[in-house]
């Protein structure tokens, strides 16, 4: 895939916001390889049975429906996507950082951001009376992660082919440290200034059904929450120390592909059947989009194979 990769990152991003190439030094990062390290980790081919009604229905929804479904008791499942897993990459997520392991999209943004040319320009765009609000992507400080494994995998959108490969990780965090040691808060990806924190949300609402945790979207909800992408504060930046914590994560590779046409009518066919939505939403919510341009956009990828990865 590296090939692969060094021709999308030679490409614009086409992100809403900040459209613009990847700067080069982090190109080089991403890309860094050492091909003896795949000698040291374990592929298991995860083959996730359909579910009645639907996930048979498309390539990849069953997938998406077996991971969506990965939970842990006591704990409080969150989902990171991974993009440009080269070897390299996958052994140092499973043997050091963990979720933690970097994506670059911030530092990508922040050197954009810091750019005096672009400062100037968005200076000047300012002083036009017709364009005095302006939105930025955000530049969090905390983890970004996601309730849904759909909003994980679609995220990076950007620097992808029509076949790719990301690392999805399933982060399961005891709920007695959320709130203490461990803070989750709901932020809007798109805002007036990249650092705004005014309309950042510290979660407080969950649901516990047979000893299972979830967020508790009914009461998100009620306060204008539709959750998408979050944060953690004070996670753990290394595996060791999220272990001390009882802080358990589940790695695998994920095969995807671009949605095209043919499975973009089936697809719509389904977005016409309000009750298998319904009773499916715990792996679609949002894999349609939704009314507001600055939040999500219909999903593009799905995957196609899943393979769990272990050090040998």
């Amino acid at each position: 895939m590296i090939n692969n990769w060094k021709k999308q990152l030679g490409e614009l991003s086409g992100n809403l916001t900040t459209n613009e190439y990847m700067p080069e030094k982090i190109c080089k990062e991403l890309l860094k390889e050492d091909l003896s390290l795949k000698n040291k980790l374990s592929f298991e081919e995860i083959d996730f049975p359909n579910q009645a009604g639907i996930s048979g229905k498309v390539k990849g929804f069953n997938i998406l429906s077996g991971l969506q479904r990965i939970h842990k008791k006591g704990c409080l499942t969150l989902y990171r996507a991974v993009r440009f897993p080269t070897y390299k990459r996958i052994y140092e997520m499973v043997s050091s950082f963990g979720c933690s392991i970097a994506n670059y999209e911030q530092e990508r943004i922040l050197e954009l951001y810091h750019d005096k040319k672009y400062q100037t320009k968005r200076s000047e765009i300012r002083k036009n009376k017709n364009f005095w609000i302006i939105p930025q992507e955000k530049v969090v400080p905390g983890l970004p992660m996601f309730s849904s494994v759909n909003d994980a995998l679609q995220i990076h959108r950007a620097y992808r082919s029509k076949k790719d490969k990301v690392a999805m990780i399933a982060v399961h965090i005891p709920f007695e440290l959320i709130g203490k040691k461990i803070k989750l808060i709901s932020n809007p990806a798109i805002d007036l200034e990249y650092d705004e924190c005014e309309r950042d949300y510290k979660i407080i609402d969950f649901a516990k059904k047979n000893g299972l945790i979830d967020f508790d979207y009914t009461a998100l909800r009620a306060k204008g929450i539709d959750l998408h992408e979050l944060y953690a504060q004070n996670l753990p930046w290394c595996l060791k120390d999220s272990n001390k914590l009882g802080i358990m994560q589940d790695f695998f590779v994920l095969d995807i592909y671009e949605i095209q046409a043919n499975d973009r009518k089936k697809i719509k066919d389904l977005f016409q059947n309000s009750k298998l939505l319904k009773e499916n939403q715990y792996f679609l919510h949002g894999f349609f989009g939704d009314q507001n341009i600055f939040a999500r956009r219909k999903s593009r990828y799905l995957p196609f194979r899943c393979q769990k990865v272990s050090i040998k």
